[in-house]
């Protein structure tokens, strides 16, 4: 059925009459109010028509100008009291009538004392129609009403006589006692818990007059809205689509997220439904942390994982080690256990408690850790002596056997064999030492005519076997190298062969400047021997820096020992008269003075005694410094050897030990030197004379 218009003329004398009653309306309390406006070629969406014997129903739209007109009644032949024809209207559930509008009214021989009569209906109450209710006739119902209609009724026993109930156009007004209502969303309105990604989304909805419009908001931001024209002429006037979208989550924010559909009808009613969906599209995160290296004597060892940044919170972590099976942890935090001799590796992943449609959860990216779990090892060092034997260098002969060789001949190349013959060689010859020792013996004796035993005191002399004594200190000459040797091995006694040890030196001033001086392989059972260069007194240790099943292990410290080179250059004259001066000139060769200075000890003997006179200080740079001494009076024909000496001073940032210089060795006696300038004025003296 659609809608039917009036012509202008026309609206005014209904205009009226729909005000009245709106106003009638807005007064008493409403849910809600819609106008269906029909006319007889559709009635039979709204209206329906009862025809008897004898009187006739028509409906046509839009209705003609002469009679029997949109909806119409009237006689069509005889018939008897108590037939009716009838137009009527039942509202659908959810709505009732409250009023009603007959547009361009026609009733003729209708309530005028002949055979028939007639009018309007509702439930409770009705109007007559007659020849002077012509137009626009306007009805408000005193209570709402489920029905509404127009009927032509015999009044007689025969009724035979003519006669019109006609009305163009029915203005309805209709009140809703239901308001909107919404079909069970799917997809997205349905999820429980923590969601993330993209998901469907279907909802729709209906209302007894219809709904007019349809939209989903998800956060306040709008997903989808439908709508639908209203047709007034039919009780059902809108019929807004179904939302059916797609929803990608990430667009509207995280957390709780209100999820809300809106609707609103024909009459005007709205209504809405919210419920909070927990979006979280976030990337969790995660952390590992633990040791690196760690001896397989400390038994299992535990990588801590953590992770977090999701709302939703952590699901579980899933980890592996060395590439096998994963295993799963619940919650945010894990401890897994890594054990065996080697390198592993711990990778590991979390994933949040937000899943997609398809049940995947969002994952961290995958973190990895690295630990090594080594043997324990053991390095030693040692400045190693043998002792127990005497050695001695002697001369030997030996005998060398006759042997080919290729000699050229007349100009060709041929083999001879030589003579067996004898050399002498310098030779090392060495034999165990020998050393006396106390030991008890008991002899048998014969006292008062019995043999005891008796207990003596014997002197022998025993064998001491070769053997290695290792030192923990060497004392080296100035300018000469030594060498070091050491063992390595496990904690369990196993030689480690073939590994590099580092040799790491330091001056002994207190810096712990340590260098590296040497690196040394490791030979089958486990010792090693490293040379060291000429230098200052040092501290010496070894380092091992591990594999993938041993741990790094340090040695102790040793010390190198070396005396300072003290140098006394020159004493300067080497024959002075008493109260003379000398100048002397020494130098500490090495290097390593420390910045402030060295100190150097300055003595003067005479024979096997001698006495410390001064100390010279802060003797820097290349070492070298000049001083000075002055003899005191004496007689002129009185004449003593003196010597001079200088000696270095202990000192805990000077990297050498207290050593002594050679002497130097002055004359003294006699007058003292005329200084050159008195000479010459003397000279010049004696010539004026």
């Amino acid at each position: 059925m659609r809608g039917w218009v009036t012509q202008r003329w026309r609206f005014r004398a209904l205009a009226l009459a729909v005000a009245s009653l709106a106003l009638l309306i807005s007064c008493s309390p409403s849910f809600g109010d819609e106008t269906v406006q029909v006319c007889g070629s559709y009635a039979n969406n709204v209206f329906s028509s009862s025809s008897v014997p004898g009187i006739s129903t028509t409906g046509r739209c839009p209705a003609p100008s002469y009679n029997g007109g949109g909806f119409s009644l009237f006689p069509s032949g005889t018939t008897t009291k108590g037939q009716t024809g009838r137009w009527q209207t039942t509202a659908p559930p959810g709505l009732v009538l409250v009023g009603a509008t007959a547009n361009q009214l026609v009733s003729a021989g209708v309530n005028d004392g002949g055979d028939f009569g007639g009018g309007f209906y509702w439930a409770g109450g009705g109007t007559g129609a007659n020849d002077t209710t012509q137009g626009t006739l306007g009805m408000v119902f005193p209570s709402p009403s489920s029905y509404f209609g127009m009927q032509l009724v015999c009044g007689k026993a025969t009724c035979t006589q003519p006669a019109t109930l006609a009305v163009q156009t029915f203005s309805l007004y209709v009140r809703e006692t239901s308001g909107p209502g919404f079909n069970a969303p799917s997809g997205l309105w349905q999820t429980t818990g923590w969601i993330r990604g993209t998901w469907p989304f279907v909802a729709s909805g209906d209302s007894p007059s219809g709904l007019c419009s349809l939209s989903a908001t998800l956060n306040g931001q709008l997903i989808d809205t439908t709508t639908s024209p209203q047709d007034v002429s039919t009780w059902h006037q809108c019929t807004a689509p179904a939302i059916s979208q797609s929803v990608d989550t990430s667009r509207y924010g995280q957390g709780g997220l209100a999820l809300t559909l809106s609707a609103s009808d024909a009459a005007g009613v709205p209504a809405s439904l919210t419920k909070t969906v927990y979006v979280d599209n976030s990337t969790p995160t995660i952390a590992l942390s633990g040791p690196v290296d760690a001896p397989s004597t400390a038994g299992t060892q535990y990588v801590t994982a953590t992770a977090g940044g999701s709302p939703s919170g952590i699901a579980e972590i899933v980890c592996s080690v060395d590439g096998g099976p994963a295993q799963s942890y619940a919650g945010a935090t894990a401890q897994v256990p890594v054990s065996g001799i080697g390198t592993h590796t711990v990778s590991c992943y979390s994933q949040d408690n937000a899943a997609d449609p398809s049940g995947v959860h969002g994952s961290s990216s995958t973190a990895t850790w690295s630990l090594k779990i080594g043997e324990p090892t053991v390095v030693g060092i040692a400045f190693d002596k043998l002792v127990g034997l005497r050695c001695h260098r002697a001369r030997a002969r030996v005998k060398v056997a006759g042997h080919w060789i290729t000699v050229r001949r007349h100009g060709k190349r041929v083999k001879v064999k030589t003579r067996a013959r004898t050399k002498v060689e310098r030779v090392m010859r060495c034999h165990p030492r020998t050393e006396r020792r106390r030991t008890v013996v008991f002899v048998r004796e014969r006292r008062h005519g019995h043999v005891v035993k008796v207990r003596r005191i014997k002197i022998v002399r025993v064998v001491v076997p070769p053997h290695v004594i290792a030192k923990t200190s060497r004392l080296v000459g100035f300018g000469h190298g030594t060498t070091v040797s050491g063992y390595l091995g496990t904690a369990s006694g196993i030689a480690i062969a073939g590994h590099a040890v580092s040799v790491l030196t330091a001056p002994d001033n207190g810096s712990n400047q340590f260098t590296q001086a040497a690196v040394v392989i490791t030979t089958a059972n486990g010792t090693w021997t490293a040379k060291l260069p000429p230098g200052p007194s040092r501290i010496v240790e070894a380092v091992y820096g591990g594999d993938p099943t041993t741990e790094s292990a340090s040695s102790g410290q040793v010390h190198v020992v070396v005396p300072a080179k003290v140098k006394l250059l020159s004493v300067a004259p080497r024959r002075v008269a008493w109260s003379g001066t000398v100048r002397i000139t020494g130098q500490l060769l090495g290097g390593y003075l420390p910045p402030g200075g060295a100190l150097v000890r300055l003595r003067i003997g005479e024979g096997a005694s001698y006495q410390t006179y001064g100390v010279q200080e802060h003797v820097t740079g290349s070492g070298r410094f000049t001083t000075t001494y002055t003899f005191g009076a004496g007689q002129a024909s009185s004449f003593q050897r003196f010597w001079f000496q200088i000696a270095s001073l202990p000192m805990g940032s000077y990297p050498f030990s207290p050593s002594d210089s050679g002497r130097r060795y002055v004359l003294v006696g006699g007058h003292p030197a005329i200084p050159h300038h008195r000479r010459h004025r003397a000279h010049h003296r004696k010539r004026r004379r």
